[in-house]
């Protein structure tokens, strides 16, 4: 190897060396070419002024036999004077290089470098087009390039002696690269042998050079290769698997920097995490920073507010060995808000269904009980007893009717249907159901609709719609009120507008309107009978038809409800 480095060297030398003395022919040519170039230029404009003071007769006086050629030639080609050779024995001139050149551009002197078909040698011609007396004419003026050869003398003679100071030189700096060179790569060959050794790869057979060098760094890098593909196979199933579960996994070093994330964590905290940093330099969540270096809790929940959203965190932490030496902290954390509100309306619903069901059973029993301690025997009292009793029952009917209802919407026991269903029809069979009750009030019913209005909908559905939305515009009306129900086609879908000029409902209540028996006047909702499971029913079959409802109140001036389905 080491007689190949020192091989290499001195042809590399040699190369560089026929490299300069071409350069060097090169540069001394075009000096020798741009110098001549002046003096020819300097030599027309000469030429030029003395015809132009004499004539082209008296030229010969001047330049005859000198070291430039002088030639006179007229527009069409002819020879007037030629300072080396016969004019009359010269060719037309028209068609030289030179001349055609200066023919395109009067008044400019134009080059070429050119064998002299009169001389037979190498000339370097200018020609510049004139006009002398009203008679266009040519001025040619050349030099012969007898030096050309002495040039090229010069520069290989120059290549010679710098070749042979670089061969010189260079063998001395082979010596030395060479013996510099082989130790350092003695030592990584005898690296790379063991490299696949160590990965089980056959040895090649080749001798140990820079091919075989070569070969093996080959080798290596596929190998290499291989294994960061498997790794990264490994890292995107990892983050595949840590992305799709549900809750949020942040993982810490030992100094508590963040070694790896999951997206849900983000999602969570409605933020970025970034390797390496500090919990609290992504989190703003001091409790949670706590939390972590906390050494004796290791289950807490957390009751936040992440931009405007009030979240419940649960978090758990745990204690992993991620390294032979080194021990991190496993932090899960899972969004339980959701859950926390399903436990909070389950058990607002049992409150509220035990509520309910308990005020008139109450009433009744005291009323039984009263009427078999003798009221019973008063006809008269007994009959009023009876009545109150009956609207109690009529008032658990109607509640348990409604939940039943309630349920069967949710659990979607009624098949969507897309039957057509003329909405007029619909609508005047609810007013019919409650024309009594309006009237009651002295409140006026408008409608607004076209009659051949049709949509897709179970036809009870929206019964109950409209009845449950009539109804409330009635009951939370003022005397002497209006309710306005309008009808109409938004493209594809139907917007139901339900207006009336009531009581209204307070900003911070709308959102809970919906909500299984929340009242917003809870004293006057159960003694005009509601049950409180009105809008929630509306609620739930508007969602089944992938709907969206929308209110707009203002207390003291009524309510509009709006439906797009």
């Amino acid at each position: 190897m080491r007689t190949k480095i020192f091989g290499y060297t001195i042809l590399v030398i040699i190369i560089i060396s026929f490299l300069q003395g071409i350069f060097s022919y090169e540069v001394y040519k075009n000096i020798y070419l741009e110098e001549n170039r002046k003096q020819l230029e300097v030599m027309v404009s000469e030429v030029e002024r003395y015809i132009n003071n004499f004539d082209i007769k008296l030229l010969y006086k001047v330049y005859k036999k000198s070291y430039f050629r002088v030639t006179i030639v007229d527009n069409k080609g002819v020879v007037l004077y030629d300072s080396e050779a016969d004019k009359n024995k010269m060719e037309n001139h028209l068609k030289r290089p030179e001349i055609v050149e200066a023919n395109k551009y009067p008044g400019k002197i134009c080059f070429s470098m050119r064998k002299s078909k009169t001389l037979n040698n190498f000339f370097l011609y200018a020609a510049k087009k004139v006009e002398i007396g009203n008679k266009p004419l040519f001025i040619r003026v050349s030099v012969l390039l007898d030096k050309i050869d002495v040039i090229l003398k010069k520069a290989l003679i120059q290549t010679l002696k710098f070749g042979l100071i670089c061969i010189v030189f260079g063998m001395v700096l082979a010596i030395g690269i060479s013996s510099l060179l082989y130790q350092p790569l003695k030592g990584l060959i005898s690296l790379i042998t063991d490299g696949l050794k160590k990965f089980d790869i056959v040895a090649l057979k080749e001798e140990e050079d820079l091919k075989w060098l070569s070969l093996s760094f080959t080798k290596l890098y596929h190998l290499l290769e291989e294994k960061i593909n498997e790794v990264n196979i490994l890292n995107y199933r990892l983050s595949a698997l840590l992305n799709s579960i549900e809750l949020g996994i942040i993982f810490f070093d030992n100094k508590k920097r963040i070694l790896m994330f999951n997206q849900q964590a983000e999602e969570i905290f409605a933020t970025k995490l970034k390797n390496g940093t500090s919990l609290l330099e992504c989190i703003r969540i001091y409790e949670l920073f706590e939390f972590l270096y906390d050494e004796n809790v290791f289950e807490k929940e957390f009751e936040i507010t992440i931009n405007g959203q009030n979240k419940i965190l649960k978090v758990t932490k745990k204690r992993v060995k991620y390294d032979e030496d080194k021990e991190g902290m496993l932090l899960v954390v899972s969004d339980i808000t959701f859950i926390k509100k399903l436990e909070k309306i389950r058990s607002d619903f049992v409150a509220n269904v035990s509520h309910e069901l308990k005020t008139p059973l109450t009433s009744i029993k005291g009323f039984v009980e009263t009427l078999k301690d003798g009221a019973i025997e008063d006809k008269e009292i007994a009959g009023k007893f009876l009545n109150i009793i009956e609207v109690e029952v009529e008032r658990l009917v109607r509640l348990i009717n409604d939940l039943l209802y309630l349920s069967e919407i949710e659990n979607a026991k009624i098949q969507v249907t897309e039957d057509d269903v003329n909405v007029k029809e619909v609508l005047e069979e609810c007013i019919e159901l409650l024309r009594f009750k309006a009237e009651s009030k002295n409140i006026k019913m408008q409608l607004r609709l076209d009659d051949k209005l049709k949509m897709k909908i179970h036809k009870d559905w929206l019964k109950q719609i409209f009845i449950n939305l009539i109804d409330n515009a009635i009951v939370y009306n003022r005397e002497n009120g209006e309710v306005i129900i309008e009808v109409e086609r938004l493209d594809e879908k139907i917007a139901i507008r339900v207006k009336d000029t009531g009581i209204g409902i307070p900003q911070n209540e709308i959102e809970r309107i919906f909500e299984r028996f929340y009242r917003v006047d809870k004293g006057r909702s159960r003694k005009l009978g509601g049950t409180g499971l009105g809008l929630s029913i509306v609620k739930h079959i508007v969602e089944l038809y992938n709907g969206k409802i929308y209110v707009q109140s203002e207390v003291g001036k009524g309510s509009e409800f709006t439906i797009v389905i």
